[in-house]
């Protein structure tokens, strides 16, 4: 009888590494963990180029930071007590230029069935996939939403407007989403939404601008006047 369930113990052992090996081979991916700070990473401040007393007070005022394992980090603030900001680099290694790379579709998009470490503190939810994320070579960004518009774009910079209903960025149109946005107002159906991906050096930064409330207008520009000023 021992064993029996020495041997039933020993295939039940070899199934479960199978499976997880297979899962991870195949999809590449394996599942994050998260924890939130209260804190900048120091890239970030210097990206920004914020000065040391940010940002308790004053006009952009530090949510969180959303760490991970295999992510790196997603930092919230909040401008001028309207907007919601959020900073992340998505690549350390990005050569490619921006013109080619990022794939633009302007059309509505729906979430994945998987697992997301979920956002939802304002009007407009966002959620970054819970697994390893994959290495970039090309951004496929789909927003659905009226008065969406490409602003700029270039070999260093894809900027867009869009009174967004969703949106969704995926590294292989084939693929499950990476980062799933979606409008949550109970009053409206739209927030007005600014994104950008700006790569300085061979580092690929993705930034969101949204209204807190669906109803609060925002200003096209807002997000690159953001990064220009010198009073953060």
């Amino acid at each position: 009888m021992k064993i029996l369930l020495r041997i039933v113990l020993v295939i039940a052992l070899i199934f479960i590494a199978w499976r997880v090996f297979f899962y991870v081979n195949l999809h590449g991916e394996r599942e994050d963990s998260e924890i939130w700070t209260d804190t900048i990473p120091k890239e970030y401040s210097q990206f920004l180029r914020l000065p040391d007393s940010c940002c308790k007070t004053g006009k952009l005022v530090l949510v969180n930071t959303l760490s991970s394992k295999y992510r790196n980090p997603v930092s919230r603030f909040y401008f001028d007590d309207k907007y919601y900001l959020q900073v992340y680099k998505m690549d350390n290694s990005f050569k490619s230029p921006l013109t080619k790379n990022i794939k633009e579709k302007f059309s509505g998009s729906s979430p994945s069935y998987t697992e997301y470490a979920n956002d939802d503190m304002t009007d407009m939810e966002f959620l970054y996939k819970r697994t390893e994320p994959q290495k970039p070579k090309s951004i496929y960004l789909t927003i659905g939403g009226d008065s969406t518009v490409l602003l700029k774009k270039d070999d260093t910079i894809a900027y867009y407007f869009s009174k967004c209903a969703n949106l969704s960025i995926k590294f292989n149109p084939e693929k499950e989403n990476d980062i799933y946005g979606e409008c949550k107002s109970e009053k409206f159906n739209q927030v007005p939404l600014e994104i950008m991906f700006l790569r300085r050096i061979n580092n690929l930064y993705m930034l969101t601008l949204s209204s807190k409330n669906a109803g609060t207008n925002l200003k096209r520009g807002t997000l690159y006047n953001l990064l220009q000023s010198e009073t953060l």
